[in-house]
């Protein structure tokens, strides 16, 4: 098997799962006939700016965008060949029913809880935040992206344990992993709250409203992304973990346990990304 200190991630949606492992991205889905078709590319990613706190983060999700750009373009060639259903109608109206919530969350519900004492107002903003979390997921990307997204980091926990990427080995795997996005924008918004308004006012009177949201945007962004390294360390000590173990459990609203099905799927992308299959042979 190659070698496991190479970077490795994975994403999925309701109709996949890709992963990122080095300079390969790979993509697998399940057609309508039942059989599964895998897609793969090698993408540059030997760069400098891996190496900068801050500016990395942008580098991973580049090759993370990178792999929707491709499970996007072989998705729609497939539907024009009628292999797969996209369900352009279905998701448009949930992704309008989510923003409907959305706003009418932010403009009518929030204020309402304005004068609030501060720790009850952060629980209530907590659980809102929740429950908009669990609608998105429901709404717009499906239930089916819940099962490929637990799919996905029970394959990556599969090798990165060191096993063989089989079925078993995968079922015996846990679908919550660390390192992940659910955490990420945990992290994200954690942070966000913890930002003074001075800041804010700060980068706003200097750089301007637009300039100044977006640097700080990114600057959150690079933190969140250095606490979830930090944080996904096995050195990390203990305390580092049982502070982190909180954060980690909202991955309960962003995954479900997968069946086989997504897990095939699943083990498809890993399989092709890191170039092992069940038989040993390495890809050509």
């Amino acid at each position: 098997m190659a070698s496991k200190k190479t970077r490795i991630g994975g994403v999925s949606s309701r109709f996949g799962v890709g992963i990122l492992y080095g300079s390969r991205i790979s993509f697998a889905t399940r057609l309508k006939n039942g059989e599964i078709a895998v897609f793969s590319q090698d993408i540059s990613s030997r760069s400098a700016l891996y190496r900068i706190p801050f500016l990395r983060s942008l580098m991973v999700f580049r090759q993370l965008f990178l792999v929707f750009f491709l499970a996007r373009k072989n998705l729609v060639r497939l539907s024009k060949e009628g292999l797969v259903d996209l369900q352009r109608g279905r998701r448009l109206i949930g992704t309008l029913l989510f923003v409907a919530l959305y706003i009418t969350t932010s403009y009518f519900v929030l204020p309402l809880i304005d004068n609030l004492a501060p720790l009850l107002r952060t629980v209530i903003f907590i659980l809102l935040l929740m429950v908009l979390i669990r609608l998105f997921f429901s709404l717009v990307l499906g239930d089916q992206s819940l099962k490929y997204h637990g799919a996905e980091h029970k394959v990556i926990n599969t090798f990165l344990a060191g096993d063989s990427l089989t079925l078993p080995a995968a079922l015996r795997s846990s679908r919550f992993a660390f390192r992940c996005g659910t955490t990420l924008a945990t992290f994200f918004i954690l942070l966000e709250l913890l930002i003074p308004d001075f800041a804010y006012q700060f980068l706003v009177n200097h750089l301007g409203s637009t300039l100044g949201v977006c640097i700080l945007f990114f600057l959150i962004l690079g933190l969140a992304y250095e606490l979830l390294s930090i944080f996904s360390r096995k050195k990390s000590g203990t305390w580092l973990r049982f502070l982190a173990a909180p954060v980690s459990k909202m991955q309960l609203l962003t995954t479900r346990e997968p069946s086989v099905k997504e897990l095939e799927v699943a083990l498809s992308a890993i399989r092709t990304a890191v170039g092992w299959w069940p038989d040993g042979n390495e890809l050509i």
